[in-house]
């Protein structure tokens, strides 16, 4: 089975699960955990960590997800492709709550979409030439992340170490089988969501401010946070605050 945080269940009846982003691992709910009433319970998703063997497919992370559940719809925390993942899953299957951060539907246009998954492919070609160290500090230093500079150095260190714990040839494969230019656009499908759906994103990603918007007004049941001082990594940016923001939202 692939590693899990520490905590089952916690004597709750639903799981509280995160779907973690690319090139990360369950554990980067861990520190986000300290700040909420419930310990998340964060595999590793398909390619990556100790789940970097199986296949990189949506039906590899439905099965994660129901056999964390135990059968009871779960209360869903998806962080970017974590996000895109845990909405599609929502969309799917039973779910007590959602919480989607710096995530959003995919890409609507067919064109953009194939573009993108071409781009995906080249990608992680140069993913398995070049090592996982090599792409990983790239993949660090777009400016998506640039907020996560504000924190300290020993913090910045751990994170990044846990990303080369990921192989090349797991990234590359969830690259492609887990991309936006992969994934179905779910967009046209927001509408038919009939869960609680809380929708994050920081006030200094721009991009994903209109993104989590434009979900805002389609999903009837949701509720819209921006964190300010926060960017796309709003996870390890803010977790105090965002712990907050999730705490109310589960148990107003």
């Amino acid at each position: 089975m692939p590693r899990l945080s520490p905590g089952w269940h916690n004597g709750w009846v639903s799981a509280l699960i995160g779907l973690h982003g690319f090139t990360q691992a369950g554990r980067m709910f861990d520190e986000l955990s300290h700040y909420l009433p419930r310990h998340i319970e964060a595999p590793d998703l398909p390619g990556h960590g100790g789940s970097s063997d199986l296949p990189t497919t949506f039906e590899s992370v439905t099965s994660l997800i129901e056999w964390l559940a135990a059968e009871e719809p779960p209360v869903l925390i998806g962080y970017s492709m974590g996000g895109r993942l845990a909405l599609r899953y929502a969309l799917e299957r039973p779910v007590e709550r959602l919480v989607l951060i710096s995530a959003g539907p995919g890409i609507g246009d067919a064109a953009a979409r194939d573009d993108r998954r071409q781009s995906d492919e080249r990608l992680a070609a140069t993913l398995t030439d070049d090592g996982t160290e090599a792409f990983v500090d790239q993949w660090l230093a777009n400016p998506l992340f640039a907020g996560l500079g504000k924190r300290h150095e020993i913090w910045r260190a751990v994170d990044r170490e846990t990303r080369l714990l990921n192989s090349a040839q797991g990234l590359a494969s969830a690259l492609v089988g887990f991309g936006q230019g992969t994934q179905p656009y779910l967009g046209d499908r927001l509408s038919d969501l009939a869960v609680p759906t809380l929708i994050v994103a920081g006030a200094d990603d721009p991009k994903y401010v209109a993104i989590a918007r434009s979900m805002h007004a389609a999903i009837k049941d949701s509720q819209l946070a921006i964190i300010e001082g926060a960017g796309h990594a709003v996870v390890g940016e803010a977790p105090a605050e965002l712990g907050d923001r999730i705490s109310h939202f589960l148990y107003q």
